[in-house]
């Protein structure tokens, strides 16, 4: 190779890279503002998404009125989710990522403000010029009452509707 087609691969590299950041910060952005219909767009249609204790789902549609037009609505009245330390791969179509996440949210019943840790595993492919996500598995660090820590309780499960 030389060094035109080096520079010329890293860049599409790096292009990427920063689209895959831009679609997990608007998946973040969408959740917080509860904007279902953008966040739909998203997803593949086949894509399968892994909530831990709040549930696996198959399928965009099961995704989005299953989990987030249902539970996350009803659940939480606020979200601010915060990712960082981005692992990410690209493999031509194909890529994976891996986020840690820290989150605020206000639960359902009582309005209990929650901090919740874990990290992102998705999985994405690229539809024409555009990434849409695979797969999505949120691996619990923990998901606690703000009054009681996670030294405390480190995985309250709010009770299921």
């Amino acid at each position: 190779m030389n060094d035109q087609n080096d520079i010329r691969t890293l860049l599409h590299k790096l292009a990427d890279i920063e689209a895959l950041k831009q679609l997990k910060a608007r998946y973040c952005h969408l959740v917080d503002a509860a904007d279902w219909d953008a966040l739909d767009a998203l997803w593949m249609e086949d894509a399968t998404c892994d909530y831990g204790f709040f549930g696996r789902f198959q399928g965009r549609s099961s995704i989005m009125d299953g989990f987030f037009r249902k539970q996350v609505s009803e659940a939480s009245s606020f979200n601010a989710h915060m990712v960082h330390n981005p692992l990410i791969e690209v493999h031509g179509d194909r890529a994976s990522g891996s986020w840690y996440l820290t989150a605020h949210t206000t639960q359902q019943p009582g309005n209990r403000a929650i901090w919740v840790m874990g990290i992102y595993h998705d999985e994405f492919q690229r539809v024409e010029t555009e990434w849409k996500i695979a797969s999505l598995r949120f691996e619990f660090k923990y998901f606690t009452p703000f009054d009681e820590g996670w030294a405390r309780t480190p995985m309250w499960q709010p009770p299921h509707g």
